[in-house]
């Protein structure tokens, strides 16, 4: 039995308290397959909505799974709550399982990320955000760009992945997206920003630890959505900076 536990750091709210255990236990092992159960306590703030992120060391793959929508592109890995088992409060866990297969050795993973947060350890309160009001136009050289990624998709959804670049020449407290879903999909829930969705039009502001962004600096923002058929990308991307 291979056992393997680490601390999450999750940035929530401002002054929220946030943090995390992850336990990854391989229950059973045979030749070229493997189950396993993974055990998420939440030891901050209450979450409504989860999504945790690791990467096989060895090529391992998932086969299936239960208490969680797992998805996989190569190595790299997510699940993501189930309708039933989304809210985590203070001091509970939740719980979900796979079978998967291996080939040479199969190490468990050493590092997670809840909610698009590297787990760092410990538990204490996120960053306040700006006391002073941005101002509505851009100082000169402000700007950002965003890419988007889909990492993974499923029958009936998929997941997306947003990267917000600062493209100018100095640094900028705040951005917002905004972008087009093709017909047919729709905005399930979202991570690392506010999300809004009218229509089609889905706008994502920057939350209060991830606004700020030194020239050249990066952050990230995830979303589920649904999905009638194929996924296809989001269109008409911008970014405008505060």
């Amino acid at each position: 039995m291979l056992l393997a536990a680490v601390g999450v750091l999750v940035a929530g709210t401002a002054q929220a308290a946030a943090g995390c255990a992850v336990t990854y236990q391989v229950s059973s092992q045979w030749q070229g397959g493997f189950g396993a159960n993974v055990n998420v306590t939440n030891l901050g703030d209450a979450v409504n909505g989860w999504r945790l992120t690791w990467t096989f060391p060895a090529g391992q793959r998932v086969t299936q799974a239960w208490n969680a929508t797992v998805t996989a592109a190569g190595d790299d890995v997510t699940a993501a709550n189930v309708g039933y088992n989304a809210a985590i409060a203070t001091n509970a866990s939740v719980s979900f399982g796979f079978n998967g297969s291996w080939s040479g050795t199969n190490p468990s993973p050493t590092s997670f990320a809840l909610n698009g947060v590297a787990c760092t350890g410990g538990v204490g309160p996120t960053t306040a955000p700006p006391t002073s009001t941005p101002p509505t136009t851009p100082p000169a050289g402000q700007s950002c760009g965003v890419t988007y990624t889909q990492v993974g998709s499923w029958s009936g959804g998929y997941e997306g992945r947003l990267t917000i670049t600062n493209t100018g020449g100095a640094a900028i407290s705040g951005w917002r997206v905004t972008f087009s879903l093709p017909s047919g999909q729709s905005l399930s829930q979202g991570w690392n920003a506010t999300f809004g969705q009218q229509g089609s039009q889905v706008t994502v502001t920057n939350a209060a630890y991830n606004g700020q962004l030194t020239t050249g600096g990066s952050t990230t923002a995830g979303f589920i959505a649904s999905s009638t058929g194929t996924p296809q990308a989001p269109t008409s991307l911008t970014c405008t900076s505060s």
